[in-house]
């Protein structure tokens, strides 16, 4: 029972909170190119290399209820459709009519039980094989069954909905096996999105996903909102594979977000006393709280420019009291998020001066390092000029 990732935890934090020096051992953080946030060619290598081999987020099983539900991912460029088909499986398809390339779907989400282009007529079956063509006799070289919808990889883990542009790329359920470790038999597919919020930025992506990778913000931009709630000298951290990440921060006897207790109960000790923050690369981030939480990523619109999109997630219930809840918890989420977007465009116009070429980083804020040593292993290093390059110092020291 002594070496339960819980008692780990509690051990862990005790010793952080005794810690009077940097850890012995611990690699001394090398400081991190500016250019990364700040330059096109790096953000173009992003662009082809990070973003169209990585695992993306594309919502959650509880936005596909019943059989012909999709929803339109609308991100980095593209528009791919995610349907539950007539079968119950989850499909991906890029939203694309193999006619003359019409979007095939107008409308963010909705129900289809099978997909006519809006311009020709063109039908699609619900797991993507071209069915009927409008006079089909005017295209005698038509070959129907290898002109069906263009397929996006698309797994399943814990209820939550992947999108990947590499078929190459390792299974789902393997790139996210830490979660296993950390977030137990914590239900996320029993939850539900209750808001979807996008809050656009203008800054690099990068420069939004780093302020929710650490804590060491929290006593001097939420004053009021956060901080009364957690210990910031509590706080630890794993790092995984793949450039994931988990930080756990000890609460202070409280949730945030004021409701009955009864979900933290049920779900033991460690989700009840603590923050569990996870990062899955390269820009999902959620802070798993039992009553209720924002399920957030970033997404690039241009150099300096981004958007955030928070996902509520909750629990079954639609009473008028519930959805008073919810609208609360959202309006509470956005206000918090608030407090650290002001600062987001002054930061960026600040690094955008190139009077600053480097960023200084302390062990409280490895997790903004483990993932640029990521992305320049997606890239390959060889790739990236030599002067944007971050040193790879940290693989010896994962928790996998």
């Amino acid at each position: 029972m002594n070496d339960s990732p819980v008692n780990k935890i509690y051990t862990a934090i005790t010793e952080e909170k005794a810690r009077t020096s940097y850890p012995e051992g611990f690699p001394h953080l090398p400081e991190v190119p500016v250019g990364r946030y700040t330059e096109p060619e790096f953000y173009q290598l992003e662009m082809e290399h990070m973003w169209k081999k990585s695992w993306l987020h594309a919502g959650h099983i509880s936005e596909l209820p019943k059989e012909g539900s999709y929803k339109l991912f609308e991100q980095l460029g593209l528009s791919i459709i995610v349907s539950r088909g007539l079968d119950g499986q989850i499909r991906a398809f890029h939203n694309i009519c193999r006619h003359r390339g019409s979007a095939l779907l107008l409308e963010k989400t909705g129900t289809a039980r099978r997909f006519v282009c809006p311009y020709h007529a063109w039908g699609y079956t619900s797991d993507g094989k071209l069915q009927t063509v409008p006079e089909e006799r005017n295209f005698p070289c038509l070959d129907k069954e290898n002109r069906g919808l263009l397929p996006v990889r698309c797994e399943v883990v814990r209820g939550m909905i992947y999108i990947n542009l590499n078929d190459d790329a390792v299974p789902l359920a393997e790139y996210l096996a830490f979660e296993g470790i950390e977030l137990g038999d914590f239900p996320l597919e029993d939850m539900v999105v209750k808001h979807e919020v996008h809050v656009e930025m203008d800054c690099n992506w990068k420069t939004a996903l780093d302020n929710f990778l650490e804590i060491y913000h929290v006593p001097v931009v939420h004053t009021k909102s956060i901080a009364p709630y957690l210990d910031a000298q509590s706080n630890i951290i794993d790092l995984y594979r793949h450039g994931h990440a988990r930080l756990a921060t000890a609460k202070r006897g409280a949730t945030i977000f004021q409701a009955n207790t009864d979900a933290a109960d049920s779900l033991g000790p460690l989700f009840k006393d603590h923050n569990i923050a996870l990062l899955r690369f390269p820009n999902t981030f959620s802070a798993i709280d039992p009553v209720g939480f924002a399920w957030q990523t970033w997404w690039p619109m241009g150099l300096n420019k981004s958007v955030m999109v928070v996902s509520v997630m909750g629990w079954q219930g639609d009473s008028e009291e519930d959805r008073a809840f919810w609208e609360g918890m959202k309006q509470q989420i956005l206000a918090i998020a608030k407090e650290d977007q002001h600062l987001f465009a002054p930061l960026q116009r600040s690094l955008n001066t190139g009077l600053l070429p480097n960023m200084v980083l302390g062990y409280q804020e490895r997790v903004l390092y483990w993932y640029q040593e990521q992305i320049d292993r997606h890239i390959g290093v060889e790739n990236i000029p030599e002067h944007l390059r971050v040193k790879q110092v940290l693989a010896d020291h994962t928790s996998d």
